[in-house]
């Protein structure tokens, strides 16, 4: 059971990190020797912008998924150290931050 844990964190994670980078390509492609980014117009950037959005959510998740997997199987050995800061600001952050 730990293994099959382990692959599917770390695969979460690698998932996760190469969505990431390829959202950093793909801005990168777009940009000009300048430092700009390049559209051929508006709904073409605001289809790549959603995409690059959607590309960054889903590298978050994958390996904010991944790490908690690997976590809570390693909680009794170093898996506590991840999980109590996440913890945290998930119960103290999210819930009791929230200001209406």
């Amino acid at each position: 059971m730990e293994s099959s844990a382990d692959f599917y964190g770390g695969f979460f994670i690698l998932i996760g990190i190469l969505l990431y980078l390829w959202r950093h390509k793909r801005v990168f492609d777009r940009t000009n020797s300048a430092g700009i980014e390049q559209f051929s117009s508006y709904s073409g950037k605001l289809v790549a912008r959603f995409g690059d959005s959607v590309l960054w959510l889903f590298g978050v998740l994958g390996v904010t998924f991944g790490v908690i997997l690997m976590a809570h199987t390693h909680e009794s050995t170093w898996g506590w150290m991840v999980l109590l800061p996440f913890y945290w600001w998930l119960f103290i952050g999210v819930f009791l931050g929230k200001s209406k």
